[in-house]
């Protein structure tokens, strides 16, 4: 582990092989949710250090690969910490920016706001460089009024559909709905592709079009738009897809694949893919599953990760951690893999594939095939767990009645914690952990170490046990089950202005605070506005 300063980060982010997305390592910023929302080096995976056991295999398969890990440059060491954490899993090559994100916007150096901004910036790019068609939700009402038979359909995630979706919507999430192009168009005047926004909706308008359909729009800023034209939403709703035809299926997945290879696109083989995952560990490689849950649950590549296509092309920076590895899209042998590949490449990756034949072919080459949802267990669980003792629900009941009762610490994130906690607990997230202890209680004292997800108390008590305190334990039960087997509380801290783990999602916000989000994601668009740029990388 070593420290790097802000005018060599910077000058590696410049560079051929440090600028997003052709970065050839890993930059890792490990605060919380809110903290980075509010302010980030541009083009960083968010990594909090609590999730590290978490996503680091999935993130990063080689650890000869090089990592900058940040933080706010405060006192409380986070980046310190990951960086440790990182080192201890075999992670060689690790740096920590030295005065962390306080000294980068000290020396001027761009800062980004939000999230997930790299694909968002490109969106509105596109959405002014291409001149993508859009709706308002005035304008949708009143044709469907009129009796005009047009489809509309919400391509987020099937639990966003359900929470809250526009009363004449379909789900149609990611890019499963590219299946369908050629049987919307034969059953429909018109279609509407909507998401809880603007990038969504502006990929998927654009690919439709770039697939073949005709009278596609964009509605005007999704769901937010439709609340904010003074519409209501309806939960609850159950309206999906019905199977593609057979043809269209075969007819677009043909054009998809059209696109990607134009654009640059690799066509990979089983075998070759197979060798490639061979040398993993020396170069990281991602294997992207752009079907849906069903479909990946009965059979999926081993270190394939689900990141359906429209989810993959919102959430690039999310996932692929070093841009510049090799990247490949599998889906069903049709037109998801080829899309997302596309639009992979429109946004600057520069080692993209689409695997052959899909997991078809993958299994036909007789090469291992998986089942479930393909999720491991975090990395180092089992020596944390054995590195201090478990207790359960019974035993903190009986320890809390004693005259001298423990410490009782949540390393949960504040938002469960306000929700339901252990009677008396206190609230220090794991990611502050080391720093924040020594307020709460002695290394003498009894403590026990409670949180929603286990795994995050073991490797809490684990910290603690390493840091010297002697009579550490951590409570082997879900959070869930706590009202049934002893006594909780709602509410704050008294601490929770000290974390910012919660992410404002906008569109469950008021109306003015989603103008606000409309407002800055239109703002990204704007350096493009009159400049006559092209959209491509």
């Amino acid at each position: 582990m070593s420290l790097i300063s802000v005018p060599d980060l910077h000058k590696a982010c410049s560079g051929n092989d440090g600028a997003w997305p052709h970065r050839t390592w890993a930059l890792f910023d490990v605060r919380e949710m809110g903290e980075s929302q509010k302010g980030h080096i541009p083009g960083a995976t968010f990594l909090p250090r609590r999730m590290i056991e978490l996503r680091l295999r999935e993130l990063l398969s080689a650890p000869k690969t090089r990592i900058v890990v940040y933080d706010d440059g405060g006192e409380d060491g986070r980046a310190l910490h990951a960086a440790k954490t990182l080192s201890g899993f075999g992670y060689e090559n690790v740096s920590v920016l030295d005065g962390g994100l306080q000294f980068w916007q000290a020396a001027g150096y761009e800062v980004a706001t939000g999230w997930n901004v790299p694909c968002k910036d490109f969106g509105e790019r596109l959405l002014v460089s291409s001149q993508v068609p859009y709706i308002n939700s005035d304008d949708l009402a009143g044709r469907i009024e009129a009796g005009e038979n047009i489809g509309v359909f919400d391509v987020r995630t099937p639990q966003e559909y359900t929470e809250g979706s526009l009363p004449v919507s379909t789900s149609a999430p990611s890019f499963d709905w590219t299946l369908h192009v050629d049987d919307w168009a034969r059953d429909y005047d018109g279609v509407v592709i909507h998401c809880a926004g603007r990038t969504r909706s502006i990929f998927g308008t654009e690919t439709g079009r770039l697939l073949g359909m005709k009278n596609l729009w964009a509605l005007e800023n999704g769901t937010m738009g439709w609340r904010l034209s003074d519409r209501d939403l309806a939960s609850c709703q159950d309206r999906m897809l019905p199977l593609p035809s057979v043809d269209s299926i075969a007819n677009v997945r043909e054009r998809a694949l059209d696109l990607a290879r134009a654009e640059g696109a690799g066509i990979i083989s089983p075998s070759a893919l197979s060798q490639r995952l061979e040398s993993r560990l020396e170069k990281p490689i991602y294997i992207f599953d752009t079907r849906d849950v069903a479909a990946f649950k009965t059979g999926h590549i081993g270190s394939s990760i689900l990141l359906p296509g429209g989810q993959a092309c919102q959430r690039a920076d999310d996932f692929a951690a070093v841009p510049d590895a090799d990247i490949v899209f599998v889906d069903d042998n049709d037109s998801r893999a080829g899309t997302t590949a596309y639009w992979y490449r429109r946004m600057g990756f520069r080692n993209v594939f689409v695997l052959d034949g899909g997991v078809a072919a993958w299994r036909s080459a007789g090469l291992p095939i998986e089942t479930g949802r393909g999720r491991k267990p975090p990395l180092g669980l089992v020596e944390a767990q054995a590195a201090a003792p478990a207790c359960s629900l019974e035993s903190l009941s009986a320890a809390l009645e004693r005259k001298q009762p423990p410490v009782v610490i949540d390393v949960g994130k504040s938002g469960d914690y306000k929700a339901c906690h252990v009677k008396g607990a206190q609230l220090i997230p794991r990611g502050y952990l080391e720093d924040r202890i020594a307020d709460a209680a002695s290394p003498a004292q009894p403590i026990v170490i409670t949180a929603r997800d286990p795994a995050q108390a073991a490797f809490a008590a684990a910290a603690l046990v390493g840091m010297g305190y002697a009579d550490v334990c951590w409570l082997n039960a879900p959070g869930k089950t706590w009202p049934d087997g002893i006594s909780t509380e709602s509410g704050s801290s008294g601490t929770d202005a000290l974390v910012e783990d919660t992410l404002a999602i906008p569109y469950k916000k008021t109306k003015k605070e989603m103008v606000e989000y409309l407002e800055w994601e239109e703002k990204l668009g704007e350096k493009y506005k009159n400049t006559g740029s092209d959209e491509r990388v």
